[in-house]
């Protein structure tokens, strides 16, 4: 087992150096495996932002084909698209949601919303430009398969 439970690990740098993506498979002390997606940028206090999504083995499959379907509408229908999916356990809310940018563009917004132990939700959601979209996809296909093959 790899620093921090790490399995793997993928980093990307967005087209215009203002993000970075970290693309991490983890094992936690349960022997259980999670996708965990974090983009970090720098503020401008030149401290980092850090945003982090959590998928877990379970709910792996509907996560993959949700955010296929909002890539599908990214590089096809080029129009505005809101999904949300809930897990089984309804402890975990994710969103797809592809938006139309000030320049024209479309970006993809993937967001989670979790309960923790208070019974509080906490919130978290990663944007993703249309320029980095091709490179974003493929780290992201690369962590699956791997969670895939274990």
């Amino acid at each position: 087992m790899g620093k921090r439970g790490e399995l793997f690990t993928e980093k990307l740098f967005s087209e215009n150096d203002s993000k970075t993506y970290f693309f991490n498979v983890k094992e936690n002390r349960f022997g259980d495996y999670f996708l965990n997606i974090v983009e970090s940028s720098k503020n401008e206090n030149g401290r980092f932002d850090r945003y982090s999504i959590i998928v877990f083995e379970e709910d792996l499959d509907l996560f993959v084909n949700e955010f296929h379907k909002a890539i599908d509408v990214v590089k096809e229908s080029h129009e505005d698209y809101m999904k949300e999916l809930r897990t089984g356990s309804g402890k975990r809310v994710y969103s797809f949601h592809v938006k139309k940018s000030s320049r024209g563009d479309f970006n993809l917004i993937l967001g989670e919303s979790r309960s923790n132990y208070s019974g509080s939700f906490q919130n978290e959601s990663i944007k993703v430009f249309s320029e980095d979209m091709d490179s974003f996809i493929n780290c992201f296909n690369g962590a699956v398969k791997f969670m895939e093959k274990k």
